[in-house]
């Protein structure tokens, strides 16, 4: 508490030269820290999977705009050059006004914003999927879906799927538990379940409401009539669907889910969950340059009214 007194007692004390210098500084460097944020935890969470960069892209670009901006703001005020800072100020403004257009293209292209864990929902229905420019190409558009499907299967976004078990309780099928899992359960203690990603699930398997035999990997085959199926089956998905995504559904490794309804499900709910992580970071970037430059615009106040 005193330490924070005496720094303000110390800055009240400053000219209005050294204060207008130090908060100056303050702003560069905190533009600094905002484009390494945005770099590093912007790019990180961004959705990448077959998204042609449409939000990767943007992260990138912006922040080392960002970067340039704090190289050309720092010898502004090492040099003393008021002109070199104010190509400086003017380049922030832009980022901010990037930044806001980037956030809102965001927000329109998944829908709004999409927190909710994967153990939730781990099937998915294209109905229920939120309303977005993305949703709107990915339903209405063959050409974007066969290059993004395309994109799915050179991931190789399948070879990842372990032993599947159908869930006692929902009918539809969930990684096999680990031994941990098993353990754990077994002596009461908190364990997440092994979940498939939104991917995953819609793309490398069929609905569980189609009602086929797993054995393993990502191969399935029909349930002879007499065996039957789980009644709880019946209740996983729209039934709406079951006969489309069913039909779509096969063995071969290029083939799989990538056409199903349930696999642009997936993906979408995928890019939204991406998004609304990446999101917090630009948002975070975008009120920190905001900060930076009201304390510029409160200290240019001040030193007006001081003259």
């Amino acid at each position: 508490m005193n330490f924070g007194l005496r720094e303000q007692r110390a800055f009240a004390r400053m000219s209005p030269e050294d204060r207008a210098w130090l908060i100056k500084g303050k702003s560069v460097v905190l533009t600094c820290l905002a484009s390494f944020l945005l770099l590093l935890g912007g790019s990180i969470k961004a959705p990448k999977t077959c998204t042609d960069g449409m939000f990767l892209g943007p992260i990138i670009g912006i922040s080392l705009f960002l970067i340039v901006m704090f190289v050309m703001g720092s010898c502004g005020l090492k040099k003393n050059d008021g002109d070199l800072y104010d190509c400086y100020l003017l380049g922030v403004f832009l980022a901010i006004l990037l930044l806001l257009a980037f956030i809102i293209f965001g927000y329109v292209a998944v829908g709004g914003i999409d927190l909710g864990h994967a153990a939730n929902a781990r099937e998915y229905n294209l109905r229920e999927c939120k309303r977005g420019w993305l949703k709107g190409r990915v339903t209405h558009s063959s050409h974007f879906w066969a290059s993004t499907s395309a994109c799915l299967r050179r991931s190789h976004v399948c070879n990842g799927m372990t032993n599947l078990v159908r869930d006692p309780d929902t009918g539809i099928f969930v990684p096999r538990p680990s031994s941990f899992e098993r353990w754990a359960k077994r002596h009461g203690v908190d364990a997440d379940p092994r979940v498939m990603s939104p991917i995953e699930s819609g793309c490398c398997k069929p609905p569980s409401s189609c009602g086929l035999t797993y054995v393993n990997g990502t191969t399935w085959i029909s349930t002879p009539a007499s065996a039957g199926a789980p009644a709880a089956v019946a209740q996983v998905t729209n039934n709406n669907n079951k006969d489309d995504d069913c039909s779509r559904w096969s063995n071969d490794h290029q083939t799989l889910c990538f056409q199903c309804d349930s696999c642009k499900a997936g993906f979408l709910r995928h890019t939204s969950q991406a998004w609304s992580v990446a999101a917090i970071y630009i948002v975070i970037t975008f009120i920190g340059l905001i900060l930076s430059s009201l304390a510029l615009c409160a200290d240019q106040v001040t030193g007006n009214n001081n003259i």
